[in-house]
């Protein structure tokens, strides 16, 4: 299996492939610095798995470069993250990515993982997949804090009634991108859907 790292660390992206190259059935086709850069060689199509950061320094994030990977080319999304937070997940799975992993992980984790994803199934820690799905009792008006200031922007147009399209237009963003925010703050405020999120963002501004 062909295998794409994008990480902005160059020693992270240097001890994975250190990993992966043991392995006679993997071979690393690509590593990147950026998101931006991952969903581009991605598009060649000659990856079968893109391994992901969530975080990058700067520019778009491994949530957002996942949509727009999966959107545009064949392979399959593994993210790899420092991050064990319900709402990562939650976001994660919603980008469509099928595997999430600690960096902490073991090497076998990893490696079983990425065979996982490839083979088209899911690759979740169970403590983490159970801690995202467990049933969350609403949002409450001080969870808008925990949304960031484009994500806000993006709730006021979603409360507003406006497509994606929309909201893109008028904060001069791509419409995949608005999905990724719309995704990221539904799953912040444990609400359903984008109907839920419109709710509760008109009764917090009344």
């Amino acid at each position: 299996m062909r295998l794409l790292i994008a990480d902005d660390h160059e020693l992270t992206r240097a001890g994975l492939r250190a990993v992966i190259e043991r392995e006679p059935d993997m071979a690393v086709v690509a590593e990147v610095a950026t998101a931006e850069a991952a969903v581009a060689r991605a598009a060649a199509g000659d990856v079968d798995v893109a391994v992901l950061d969530i975080r990058f320094g700067s520019g778009m994030n491994g949530l957002e470069a996942a949509t727009l990977i999966l959107e545009g080319s064949p392979a399959r999304v593994l993210l790899l993250t420092l991050h064990d937070t319900p709402e990562y997940v939650r976001s994660a799975l919603a980008s469509g990515a099928t595997g999430y992993v600690l960096k902490d992980a073991g090497r076998e984790e990893l490696l079983h993982a990425i065979r996982a994803v490839a083979a088209g199934r899911t690759a979740l820690p169970t403590a983490l997949l159970r801690r995202a799905m467990a049933p969350s009792a609403g949002p409450r008006p001080d969870d808008l804090a925990r949304l960031t200031t484009r994500e806000r922007q993006v709730l006021d147009g979603v409360a507003r009634g406006l497509t994606n399209k929309e909201i893109a237009r008028d904060l001069g963003i791509g419409p995949g991108t608005v999905k990724t925010h719309v995704e990221r703050l539904i799953a912040k405020l444990g609400v359903a859907d984008r109907t839920q999120a419109a709710v509760f963002a008109a009764r917090t501004q009344s």
